[in-house]
């Protein structure tokens, strides 16, 4: 056997792409459809802190963030497809502007301890605290009911609320941009059904 019969004998040998693979957008849309049909299908849980056998500190996922990332992923493979659909495109800005605005909605500002003094830093943006992430705050120290002093204390998780406030908020808006979508992929005719003989 010559070494050009050994290559045309292998070009179709199992685990080799043939040179004109096929590449079917719906397949992959529908696959990608079914991982955030997944997602979604979960209960919407808030990630947190626990510990194993060994006392490890883990942290279980947060359910909410990957929903919305699997439809971030959805939304990145129908890029070209929106950009032809002005309606999809309408309806997306009004929800991404919801979406951007949440964290003024929702955010703090960093806070720098001077002395015994919290200053917010206002003139950066705000931001969604970290789950038990330790946070400033000013403590007041009573005596028989009345103030006597201020100091700052250190307090893990204190605007754990605040986080899980800004997640709930998104999910409800991924699930809007989710639907719009599942419109789009209708639009498309991905998934049109075809006749069984």
């Amino acid at each position: 056997m010559t070494d050009e019969d050994y290559e045309n004998e292998n070009l179709d040998a199992p685990g080799e792409y043939p040179s004109k693979g096929d590449y079917s957008k719906a397949e992959i849309v529908r696959s990608q459809c079914g991982k955030v049909n997944d997602a979604r299908s979960k209960e919407m849980k808030e990630g947190y802190f626990n510990t194993d056998k060994l006392g490890n500190r883990i942290y279980v996922p947060d359910t909410r963030k990957e929903f919305i990332s699997s439809v971030i992923r959805l939304r990145n493979l129908l890029s070209p497809e929106i950009e032809r659909d002005s309606a999809f495109k309408d309806k997306e800005k009004n929800i991404m502007e919801k979406i951007e605005e949440a964290i003024n909605k929702f955010g703090i500002y960093e806070r720098e301890v001077i002395g015994n003094k919290i200053i917010e830093q206002s003139k950066k943006p705000k931001y969604i605290p970290n789950i038990g992430e330790i946070i400033p705050l000013m403590k007041i120290i009573k005596r028989k009911g009345v103030s006597i002093s201020q100091d700052v204390d250190y307090l893990p998780g204190v605007f754990d609320r605040i986080h899980h406030n800004y997640w709930n908020y998104l999910v409800n808006l991924y699930d809007k941009l989710d639907r719009e979508l599942s419109n789009l992929i209708d639009r498309c005719n991905y998934f049109k059904e075809g006749i069984n003989f």
